[in-house]
């Protein structure tokens, strides 16, 4: 069988503002070294590349994209590549929601937005970060602006299994997919 790849996802750094317990040390990781990674020329050119062999899809993901110096310069160019039908971001959504306007301008298809719990306290303990007010923010964002909008939570048990009900409601009472991810 010949199967058609037509979706390519890039994590544009390793770099996170949060620190989740069940992905990474409080103290944070060894991070690649920044002139390993790909420069966003680089990227681009790679993009072209893959777009010429038959990819119309693309999955901007991290660690959190956003830490990454620049960003929105990756997304607008990426947009301006003939052949790519949709862009997909992946976010925990803490420093996102000033983007929006521009993300929904450029034509970003979807976004995944991290998010476990939707109790403040829980976040603090899952995240190590009291960034909630700032996610719950780009969330009504993304929606406001008509993005389609799927929300990441993992299930673990003994932190947030009280929160399966209410983000499922979510689901029911907006416009967004919620998926719950094992741990």
């Amino acid at each position: 069988h010949c199967r058609l790849v037509n979706y390519v996802r890039i994590a544009v750094t390793d770099r996170c503002n949060l620190r989740c317990f069940y992905c990474m040390p409080e103290q944070g990781i060894q991070y690649v070294d920044r002139h390993e990674l790909l420069s966003y020329d680089e990227l681009l050119r790679l993009v072209r590349i893959l777009v010429g062999l038959g990819v119309d899809k693309v999955r901007i993901t991290g660690g959190e994209p956003f830490v990454r110096r620049d960003m929105m310069y990756l997304l607008r160019e990426m947009s301006r590549i003939a052949g790519i039908r949709q862009i997909n971001l992946t976010t925990n959504g803490t420093t996102t929601a000033p983007h929006v306007p521009e993300l929904k301008a450029m034509g970003i298809h979807s976004v995944n937005l991290s998010l476990d719990t939707i109790d403040r306290e829980r976040f603090f303990r899952i995240t190590r970060r009291d960034v909630f007010p700032q996610v719950m923010e780009t969330l009504e964002a993304l929606l406001s602006h008509g993005i389609r909008t799927k929300i990441n939570a993992v299930v673990m048990e003994g932190q947030n299994i009280e929160d399966l009900i209410p983000l499922a409601e979510l689901a029911r009472e907006k416009n967004l997919d919620v998926r719950f991810i094992e741990e």
